[in-house]
């Protein structure tokens, strides 16, 4: 009998690994598809809400991404992220705050970067609902966010969701609603259009 629960436990983390091993490729395999599916435009509804689970704020918005460069256009808030340097629109302040685009305020708009969390030390696990892939990245330390969850198509592997939790702070959560591939955007479309806020204060923090 010993020697079967004995087995039996060295088998249990390769059973984990092997998952483990699932949610990296599918990890992989997604951003490999909008990397190759570049310029990508997506359409999504988001939602914040708090500790308690009472929601805070929606809105829909609308992203453009072609590897670092970014647009990110939403009511109250616009980014604009050439791949060397971010702009921040917020309405409420009427204020635009410029950072380095390598800065992690300015990476973790874009969804691949929520992707590549696997390699700043989250553990990730992956499993089949239906016709999609739900991966989790759990922080293993004092990471930015607590846990992603991220869903995928199972098929097309592109994502459908996303959920990002902050310890006491409650989560975000993010409803891929269309998504296309193969635009070829003028680089303007990443640079902040300063023309059209003429009476915004800027903060440049770099």
């Amino acid at each position: 009998m010993k020697k079967i629960i004995f087995a039996l436990l060295l088998l249990f983390p390769i059973a984990l690994c092997a998952q483990d091993n699932e949610a990296v490729v599918l990890l992989e395999n997604a951003i490999k598809k909008i990397k190759a599916d570049a310029a990508v435009q997506m359409t999504f509804s988001c939602s914040v809400y708090d500790a308690g689970g009472a929601e805070q704020f929606a809105d829909d918005g609308s992203l453009k991404l072609d590897g670092d460069c970014y647009s990110l256009l939403m009511s109250p808030m616009k980014l604009w992220c050439d791949g060397t340097t971010q702009w921040s629109y917020m309405s409420g302040a009427n204020e635009i705050y410029i950072t380095d685009a390598d800065s992690e305020e300015a990476q973790i708009y874009n969804p691949v970067y929520l992707m590549e969390l696997y390699k700043k030390g989250y553990i990730c696990s992956a499993e089949a609902v239906g016709s999609t892939k739900t991966i989790t990245l759990t922080a293993d330390g004092e990471q930015d966010f607590d846990k992603v969850v991220l869903v995928l198509d199972a098929t097309a592997l592109r994502p459908l969701s996303m959920q990002i939790f902050a310890e006491g702070q409650g989560y975000t959560k993010v409803d891929i609603n269309s998504y296309k591939g193969g635009y070829s955007f003028d680089k303007r479309v990443y640079v902040c259009p300063l023309e059209d806020f003429p009476g915004a204060e800027i903060v440049d923090m770099r």
